[in-house]
C-alpha cells in the first residue's frame, strides 16, 4: 500500500493506494494546520488507516506528497519515518517526471501544479489547460509533447468570499453557487450572482486568451474544489477531473521507484 499527501494551503487530502491503483481506494480529507505537531499528524494518520486496516504499518512500502506549505513538510518525514520506517518521497521540480518544465525559476513552481500537469500528460497526451479551482485560481499550460509552458495564477474564490466580507460592514459573507438568476434583486443574491458569473467569466476569458496566444484549441481540465460548480457552465467541453493531483502523487511515485 502507498500513501500519498496533497498538501494545499486550505485542506490536506491523504489517499491510501492499493496495488497499481492510479486513484486511492480511500482519501480522507483534513484542514492544514501549519503549527501541528509531529504527534498530532501521527495520529491523525494513524486513525484514519486503523478504521480500515489491521497492522496497517506493515503494510505500507511507500508514502509520496507534494505541498505548497512548506514550513509543514519537515513533519511528514518525521511521521512517515516514526509510523513506517520510510522515507517519503516529496514532490518537487527535481525529481524523475515524464514531462519537462519550461519556467525561468522552477523552484517557484507549486508542486500541485507539477503533479497536475503529469497527470493530464499520463491521462490524456494532449496540449491541455488545468484549470485547479482550489485556494487559488491556477492556469498550466502543458503542450502534447510533455512541456509545462508556464501559467498563471489567480485568487482564489474561497478567500475572495471571505475577504469581501470581512471588509465590508454591509455585504454579506455567501455560498459560490449558481444563483437561480443572474439579476438580483436582494444583497445576498446579488454577490452570489457576481461571484459566480465573475469567475465563471474570468475563467472562460482565461482560456480564451491562452488559446488566442497559442493559436490553437486545448484541452480544458478542470479540478480541485470548486471545479464541479465551475466546470459544467462554462460555455466550452470540458473535463472535470477531481482526481487528477492524486493520480499526479501515484504517478510520479512509481516513476521515482523504478
Amino acid at each position: 500500500m502507498i500513501l500519498g499527501f496533497d498538501i494545499g494551503n486550505t485542506n490536506t487530502v491523504m489517499g491510501m493506494y492499493r496495488d497499481g491503483d492510479i486513484i486511492p481506494q480511500r482519501t480522507c480529507r483534513y484542514r492544514t494546520v501549519r503549527d501541528i505537531t509531529v504527534d498530532e499528524l501521527c495520529m491523525k494518520v494513524h486513525g484514519f488507516m486503523g478504521i480500515f486496516e489491521r497492522e496497517y504499518q506493515d503494510s505500507v512500502s511507500g508514502v509520496v506528497f507534494s505541498s505548497v506549505v512548506p514550513e509543514v513538510n519537515h513533519l511528514y518525514y518525521s511521521m512517515s519515518k516514526r509510523l513506517f520506517e520510510i522515507a517519503p518521497l516529496e514532490v518537487d521540480y527535481t525529481v524523475k517526471l515524464g514531462i519537462r518544465i519550461n519556467y525561468t525559476a522552477p523552484e517557484q513552481l507549486g508542486s500541485d501544479r507539477i503533479v497536475n500537469a503529469e497527470a493530464a500528460f499520463r491521462e490524456y497526451g494532449r496540449d491541455c489547460i488545468i484549470v485547479d479551482l482550489g485556494t487559488a485560481t491556477t492556469f498550466c499550460v502543458l503542450l502534447e509533447s510533455g512541456v509545462l509552458d508556464g501559467g498563471l495564477i489567480g485568487p482564489g474564490i474561497g478567500i475572495s468570499i471571505n475577504a469581501l466580507s470581512e471588509k465590508t460592514s454591509k455585504l454579506l459573507k455567501v455560498e459560490f453557487t449558481k444563483p437561480e438568476n443572474l439579476i438580483a434583486r436582494n444583497t445576498a443574491e446579488a454577490i452570489t450572482s457576481g461571484f459566480f458569473y465573475g469567475w465563471l467569466s474570468m475563467v472562460e476569458g482565461i482560456i480564451g486568451r491562452i488559446e488566442g496566444h497559442y493559436g490553437m484549441p486545448f484541452l480544458k481540465i478542470f479540478t480541485g474544489g470548486y471545479a464541479e460548480i465551475i466546470g459544467p457552465h462554462v460555455s466550452f467541453e470540458n473535463i472535470i477531473d477531481t482526481n487528477l493531483t492524486m493520480k499526479g502523487l501515484r504517478y510520479i511515485f512509481d516513476q521515482n521507484i523504478q
